[in-house]
């Protein structure tokens, strides 16, 4: 008599579940939790990332202050709690990125999370108005978050990166000529940009601090931030064709906001960088969202590689079918 393969189901029973490969994308449930999450922690993370950023940014303003004393005060009893909310703020950062593994709406629902600094630019005088109701922390916090422009950078670029771990679910295998493309261009309009960004929010400042709000803020203004938050957002998309575009954005923005803490360094930048988008570009980075963005491209990166090859393993499995 022959025996029969254990995994091969009797005639009238359900296929078995070794054999079943799982589908792609995610259920509702970890759909919404991770939308949850994300819509949650994302703002919280980046406060404390600001709130935490504020020693080191006033250490690149000044110049004059050693890096040493600088350390020695973050590691004071005084400068401590800013030094944990930064570590804080980064590790949730990256923590929201990882919900990418269970699923991509968590990250892509970062997308909404997008038109708070963009409101705040058209509405600059809305922290004022709402500043009865928040804790004194919560409201400086609020104030100076969208003055620095870091959620303006980094809210599009996550948003945009659920979309690319989306198309990673279903494509896993993308066109090397596409990859090698991406891996190119990508970092440049990156760049492009997060220098249309920050020329809005200089444009944005200037004209609150002339008219304190009451002209409100150039219509050319609001449309260079959208578009540079568009172009930002379509970055982070991109890496669902180019798995690894953003590893040169994130070593260059890190490498960037470390060289602003060297001795000397900063005499050594060309003119253009104490121009006001570029001095506003190295505000932006020195207060926490140099290492934010860095961390979260590379911690992407990884979740993207872990995304596509789960992916191409399910694809082989139903081949074999």
């Amino acid at each position: 008599m022959m025996g029969t393969d254990p995994s091969t189901p009797s005639p009238g029973q359900p296929p078995s579940t070794a054999t079943t490969p799982a589908r792609a994308g995610s259920g509702p449930i970890a759909r919404l939790l991770t939308v949850v999450y994300a819509l949650v922690v994302t703002p919280v993370a980046t406060t404390l990332v600001v709130y935490g950023a504020m020693p080191w940014h006033q250490h690149v303003l000044m110049r004059n202050v050693p890096l040493d004393q600088l350390l020695e005060y973050l590691f004071s009893s005084i400068g401590l709690p800013s030094f944990l909310a930064l570590l804080g703020g980064l590790l949730l950062l990256v923590s929201v990125v990882a919900t990418g593994l269970a699923s991509s709406a968590g990250l892509l629902s970062v997308s909404v999370l997008a038109l708070f600094p963009l409101g705040l630019l058209a509405w600059p005088q809305l922290p004022v108005l709402v500043h009865e109701w928040l804790p004194d922390f919560l409201f400086q916090a609020v104030f100076v978050m969208p003055a620095q422009g870091v959620p303006l950078l980094l809210f599009p670029v996550m948003g945009g990166l659920g979309l690319a771990l989306a198309i990673a679910r279903r494509r896993p295998r993308p066109p090397v000529a596409l990859s090698a493309i991406g891996a190119v261009l990508v970092p440049v309009i990156m760049l492009a940009g997060t220098l249309l960004a920050m020329h809005a929010v200089v444009v944005a400042s200037t004209s609150y601090m002339t008219t304190l709000g009451a002209e409100g803020v150039p219509v050319s203004a609001m449309l260079t931030a959208v578009l540079g938050a568009v172009l930002l957002w379509l970055c982070g998309a991109a890496t669902g064709a180019s798995p690894y575009a953003q590893i040169l954005s994130a070593l260059v923005t890190l490498a960037a906001t470390a060289a602003l803490f060297l001795p000397g360094v900063l005499m050594m930048l060309p003119s253009v960088a104490y121009s006001r988008v570029g001095g506003t570009t190295m505000s932006v980075l020195a207060m926490g969202g140099g290492a934010a963005l860095g961390l979260v491209l590379l911690a992407h990166t990884a979740v993207q590689f872990a995304v596509s090859s789960r992916a191409r393993r399910r694809a082989q499995a139903a081949s074999a079918l």
